[in-house]
């Protein structure tokens, strides 16, 4: 019984950490097209809203 627990857990730090990997390649993609975008001139500008406040 032990040591089926004990490959459970394993298999399921495995799957872990592939969705993890998963992820993180997601996030890269993410990232390098928000780059590309904001290259691109795509993108709008961020302000912040405490900026605003304070004009007020």
């Amino acid at each position: 019984m032990e040591k089926e627990l004990h490959l459970i857990r394993e298999r399921l730090e495995a799957i872990e950490d592939a969705l993890g990997e998963e992820m993180t390649a997601d996030d890269k993609r993410a990232l390098e097209e928000a780059m590309r975008e904001h290259k691109e001139g795509k993108t709008v500008a961020f302000r912040s809203s405490g900026s605003r406040a304070r004009k007020r």
